[in-house]
């Protein structure tokens, strides 16, 4: 494994062996104090949520077990925002004045997390987003704010890219009415309009419960989508497959159906059964091919724990612990101000990359942006499949298949 300079004893922390744990020293002193966000209920994608919480506490476990930050215990304030912004900017008011905490992180949706990050650059304190890809998010450029999954503008136009490179010509993109829909959806749009690809986008409200007459719409357009492509961050994911299965619109051998990462949760299979086979799905992870040693040894922890495989989502979630926490040691201080500048210098290694923040500010969203963002699309193809197990259709340097199913 590589240790990189500064990481102190969140190397040890981390990368510790159960062994090597059972010699650590104990913390002591008072704790540093962390406040995690994120949806835990209704209407938030709360399946994800919790998996994000899961691989947190199994982070601060190790950490505690290993000797701690600086030698203190590390604890971990949690806030459901249940989706909504009103609660995302009330749980980082209360984390912030409360519980006085070193640093924010976490967050799924990218509309809760644009009303949290305003409080925390109001305060000066630290925010560290998860699974967040709103572009806006890091082009307000708060120097208090960073981001490890991809943005909008540095994943979509790949994916773009990619349909292209598939042969697709005729696109109906569902989009939900948040920033996150709105922003990505448009990104995609834009480039497959300079591929000369016609892409058909339609706007849905994450509260609707039938869209069987947008879906109607779609799948009666003359030429018929030949891949209905979703940005949708929440559990109205679920419901637009089924009613697209039902339709027999998608997942079929004419039209493909590309979804994001809240089809990685198992959910996706006991609320849509056999109609989530051949699901497309965007992962932010790497393969199982490329797991470093800490990732097998993070997987296995998490099954043991939940009986469940982790999805790139937790893997995600179990990286931003680790990246705060490599800052509050570079800086040797849980000093909000230090820590900002300690996120500004970090290099660390996680279960999924390297992470380090570019301070570039052009193009907007690149401050403050992980730009080495490592994602795969995948594809179900039997029964209660674990995304790890599905086939890997992009990129083409990690592709496990050339071919999407059903074939026509």
């Amino acid at each position: 494994m590589k240790f990189s300079r500064g990481m102190g004893a969140v190397a040890a922390a981390v990368l510790a062996t159960a062994s090597a744990a059972a010699f650590a020293a104990p913390p002591t002193g008072d704790p540093i104090v962390l406040g995690w966000v994120g949806p835990l209920s209704a209407p938030g994608n709360y399946s994800s949520g919790q998996e994000m919480r899961w691989a947190t506490e199994l982070g601060v476990d190790e950490i505690n077990q290993a000797g701690g930050v600086l030698g203190r215990p590390l604890k971990v304030s949690y806030e459901d925002t249940k989706g909504q912004p009103a609660e995302g900017s009330a749980a980082a008011v209360r984390l912030i004045t409360k519980d006085k905490v070193s640093a924010i992180f976490g967050e799924f949706h990218s509309s809760v997390a644009l009303a949290e990050i305003d409080v925390a650059h109001q305060y000066g304190v630290p925010w560290v987003g998860t699974d967040v890809w709103s572009d806006d998010i890091t082009a307000k450029q708060y120097p208090e704010v960073f981001r490890l999954a991809p943005a909008n503008s540095l994943i979509y136009v790949k994916i773009g890219n990619w349909i292209a490179d598939q042969g697709f010509k005729h696109v109906a993109t569902v989009a939900e009415n948040t920033d996150f829909g709105q922003g990505g959806a448009k990104v995609v749009v834009d480039t497959l309009k300079k591929k000369g690809i016609v892409d058909t986008p339609t706007t849905i409200d994450l509260n609707q419960q039938d869209f069987t007459p947008a879906l109607i719409r779609l799948m009666n357009q003359n030429p018929k989508p030949d891949l209905l492509q979703m940005v949708v961050a929440g559990q109205a994911q679920y419901q637009i497959v089924k009613q697209a299965c039902q339709l027999g619109f998608a997942p079929t051998a004419d039209t493909k159906m590309l979804g994001s990462s809240g089809l990685l949760q198992k959910d996706v299979w006991e609320v849509d059964g056999k109609c989530a086979n051949h699901l497309l799905i965007v992962n932010v992870a790497r393969p199982k091919s490329q797991w470093n040693d800490k990732a097998k040894r993070f997987v296995k922890a998490f099954q043991q724990k939940h009986n469940r495989p982790p999805t790139g989502v937790a893997m995600e979630a179990y990286d931003t612990l680790g990246v705060v926490v490599a800052a509050i040691e570079q800086a040797k201080s849980s000093d909000p101000k230090a820590v900002i500048k300690g996120l500004e210098n970090v290099h660390y290694t996680g279960v999924n990359a390297t992470y380090s923040f570019s301070t570039d500010k052009t193009p907007a969203w690149a401050y403050h942006q992980f730009m080495d963002v490592p994602f795969t699309v995948i594809q179900y193809t039997q029964m209660n499949q674990a995304p790890e197990d599905a086939v890997i259709v992009y990129p083409k340097e990690w592709a496990t298949t050339d071919k999407i199913l059903p074939l026509k």
